[in-house]
């Protein structure tokens, strides 16, 4: 009998214990799962402000991702003397154009020099209607084909104010469309160029610089510009 009642305490603990690792098992099945699930949405949003001026909205259209409005710019050269339209011999023709140093809103390096060859700067604010209104006739004119092979095309969101319309700039430029690379300026304050326009010498938006293969400036023009203009603007700069 006492034989009995041992072997049958024995069963129980060990039955007992089985209970208990199973418990232990699915609840560290839980915990796994949990966490895998946490990690599948912070990649989930990661992903979504991947590009060069994206960041990831939610089902409201406000930002999961604070990117930033502001970021450090390294300026090397003479800056251009500020850009008067009213002038028709423009000083900056043919000096070379500092080169620039910067981030684009995910905080990847990008170079504004010439050492690629021929290119545009454009400068935008968020907040300017005239370059909302620039912006797509820029796709347009990508789109169309009409975009020199040889001319990069480069985006500076600048001039940030975080009281006006479109803020924040990386989901304008999301928003907008905007399919070439963007390097954030350094915010020097509200609605004033900032560190990278203000040494190319902007004094409105939009604002757009074509430097030669020579690293030298070629023209500089500033607000909106129908396509069929800046491809004159472009081909003679090009060619100059």
């Amino acid at each position: 009998m006492a034989n009995r009642q041992r072997a049958e305490a024995r069963r129980k603990a060990a039955a007992k214990a089985a209970r208990s690792q199973e418990g232990g098992s699915k609840t560290l099945l839980f915990v796994v799962l949990g966490v895998a699930a946490v990690i599948a949405v912070v990649v989930g949003v990661i992903a979504a402000s991947g590009g060069d001026d994206s960041t990831a909205t939610d089902t409201t259209g406000s930002s999961v991702l604070t990117l930033p409005d502001s970021q450090p710019v390294t300026v090397e050269g003479d800056t251009l003397a500020t850009y008067d339209p009213a002038v028709t011999d423009d000083p900056a023709i043919g000096a070379t154009a500092p080169r620039l140093s910067g981030l684009n809103f995910n905080g990847q390096p990008i170079e504004i020099n010439a050492d690629d060859g021929a290119y545009m700067v454009v400068f935008l604010a968020h907040w300017c209607p005239h370059c909302n209104n620039e912006v797509p006739r820029l796709l347009d004119w990508k789109h169309s084909g009409q975009v020199p092979a040889d001319l990069r095309v480069i985006g500076v969101g600048t001039a940030v104010d975080p009281n006006a319309d479109y803020y924040p700039p990386a989901d304008w430029f999301a928003n907008k469309g905007w399919e070439w690379p963007v390097m954030v300026d350094e915010s020097l304050g509200a609605r004033t160029a900032g560190k990278a326009a203000a040494a190319f010498g902007a004094s409105g938006w939009p604002y757009l610089v074509i430097v030669g293969a020579d690293g030298t400036v070629k023209a500089r023009v500033s607000g909106e510009v129908e396509i069929a203009d800046l491809q004159k603007i472009v081909d003679d700069a090009l060619t100059s």
